[in-house]
């Protein structure tokens, strides 16, 4: 392998590493700040138990409509069978 070549794959890894640590940090930094933020509200009262627990199920749902609104037509209409094959 030339020399060069050794150089030009190990800035592209060097880059990669770089990128990788980046994203991983701001996924990190972004939970945390949400964390904070959340529990900043519940304890200076913005936010009593009652507001929190129903903007903790609110968050599942949207969640369970995210995840839900990534099945297939053709998943939904096996489904759709499976269901009235069980009747």
């Amino acid at each position: 392998m030339t020399e060069t070549t050794y150089n030009v794959l190990t800035g592209l890894i060097y880059i990669l590493i770089i990128l990788l640590a980046s994203w991983s940090s701001w996924k990190k930094g972004e939970k945390e700040g949400s964390v904070f933020m959340l529990e900043y509200l519940r304890e200076n009262k913005f936010f009593n138990d009652t507001d929190y627990n129903n903007f903790m199920k609110h968050i599942r749902t949207e969640k369970h409509i995210k995840d839900a609104a990534e099945v297939s037509p053709q998943d939904l209409k096996k489904n759709d069978k499976d269901i009235s094959n069980k009747d």
